[in-house]
Formats: C-alpha cells, structure tokens, sequence
C-alpha cells in the first residue's frame, strides 16, 4: 500500500461494551491521520444460531436490527463528518469474514479492540494481526483520548521504515499540537546473562552496541530525530519495550509484524508477539512491510 492517500479504515466490532470505545477512538482517529472512509464490521457465526434464525429471512432481519442499532448509535458519538458505512456478515470464521472483506474492498488499516478490564481473551484479533494484509491497530478501552507520545519500535529490521512512514504520517496531519513521535531501540546483547561476566564487561559493551546503533541510525535516517536507546537490562525485549511505554505512559506504539498465511505458524516467537500477551494501556500499532516506496 502507500501512505500518500487518505486511508479507508475497517472497525471489527463485537456487539460488547467494546464498540463504543472503539467508535469513541475513531473520532480521535481522524484528528490523527487522513480517513477516506470507515467500514464499522460485524461477522455473526452461523454456527452459533439457533436452527430456526439460519433461513435467509431471519438471517436478513438480525442484519438489519443491527445495523439499525449501530445506525442509531454512531452518528451520535463521531457525528456527520467522516463518511462510513455498516457492514454485517455470516460466516462459521469470523476470521474468514474479515480476510474476505479485505480482498474485495480496498482497506489500509483495521483497528481492532484489546480488552483490558473488558471480557474477552484477544484471540480473534490476534490471529488477524497475522492474516490481514495490511496494518492493525489495537485499542485498548483504557486508551487516552488526549495522546502525547508516539513510540516507533525500531529494530533495524525491514520494517524499521515502514514504522518511520506511519510515525511521520500521524505527526504531518495530527491535529493535536502536543503529540511527538520517538523512535526507540532496545539495546538486548545475548551473552549479557552469561554466568561469570563481570558487570563492568557487560556495562561497556551495552555502551559500545548503543554507539554503534547510534552511528548506524544517523546514517540510515539522517534527517530524522536521534534514536533513544535503552538497554533492556534483565528483560527480554519485549518487555523492556513495554516496561519504557508504561514509564513514559507512551500512547501508542508502532512496530512491525510478519504476515503469514499458515495457521501453524501463527504464532511462532517473536517480540510482537509477546506485546500481545502483555497488558497495555497504549494502542498498538501492528506494520507489515508492504508500503510501496
């Protein structure tokens, strides 16, 4: 995709409390990047209605009924000014819904709800982060509605300028003149718990792996802000990062995550996906490396 038009925007909504935080975020959304348009979704599962609402009339009369409510409901909270439509399916998988919606419309961004206090355990959102492809953002309902920070995580990776494009998209329209991007890297050496190195041999080598990281961010992003290096110390990576978006109570955290269309290995190690398992008050932003340079 590339980040030079505005984005068309997919909303999975579940019918719980969580709609109307995510709906509320929206509103905030659009002050932070260029919407097009957004498609509030719902998928019903077939499998989980009685035999007797699965006839096409039934099935066309839930539709409505919910539409009819969302249709009541989010004028109210983001008003007339972005356009959006409603969308309900029926499908057995909801995750299917979502990969069918995204084949034939041209989406750039879903965001999703991350429950914290709310009930629910994240898996279907979790498994999208991997299918769709294209980016996800994560919503918590604990979110602030007055966000000052953005994170870019950085790991020198593929992703790194596609985490850097969102980053200077969200600061070139944001609205909100408080709000800063700051690319960060985690400083992780493996052999640092290796029994017997003394402190004084890890200290100096955590300092020469941040120089070199230094020089080597100046050089690939010279016009950019300086990297903020932080050595995560006894933490794995993940979360070191989570542990710093915490501390500077950081609102949004940009990083990248690879796509795979295999369920076996949807959830293979990774740093992304230890951040989903972690509680966070911060939205996530979920990149893959797709934008079109």
């Amino acid at each position: 995709m590339t980040l030079t038009h505005k984005l068309n925007i997919l909303v999975g909504l579940d019918l719980s409390e969580m709609d109307h935080a995510l709906i509320q975020y929206i509103k905030l959304l659009a002050q932070l990047l260029p919407l097009n348009k957004v498609t509030f979704f719902h998928n019903i599962k077939q499998t989980e209605l009685p035999e007797s609402f699965k006839s096409p009339e039934k099935l066309n009369t839930i539709s409505t009924t919910i539409k009819n409510k969302l249709a009541a409901t989010i004028p109210s909270i983001i008003g007339d000014q972005l356009p959006y439509e409603i969308e309900v399916t029926f499908e057995d998988y909801t995750e299917l819904s979502f990969t069918k919606k995204a084949k034939k419309s041209h989406i750039n961004l879903a965001v999703l709800g991350n429950k914290q206090n709310l009930e629910g355990n994240g898996g279907l959102a979790h498994k999208l982060i991997r299918m769709l492809p294209f980016e996800t953002l994560l919503v918590p309902e604990t979110y602030n509605p007055a966000p000052k920070e953005i994170i870019g995580a950085v790991d020198f990776s593929k992703y790194t300028s596609t985490v850097m494009q969102w980053g200077n998209l969200i600061q070139k329209y944001s609205q909100l003149q408080q709000l800063s991007f700051q690319p960060l890297h985690i400083s992780k050496l493996a052999w640092q718990f290796f029994p017997g190195l003394p402190t004084s041999e890890i200290k100096e080598n955590t300092r020469a792996d941040i120089k070199k990281k230094s020089e080597k961010w100046a050089k690939l992003y010279p016009e950019s802000i300086p990297l903020k290096i932080i050595p995560a110390e006894d933490k794995n990576i993940a979360s070191a990062l989570m542990y710093h978006i915490r501390q500077e109570k950081a609102d949004l955290l940009i990083m990248g995550v690879q796509g795979v269309t295999s369920l076996t290995t949807l959830f293979m190690g990774s740093v992304a996906n230890e951040i989903l398992h972690l509680e966070s008050d911060a939205c996530l932003l979920f990149v893959k490396h797709n934008i079109e340079e």
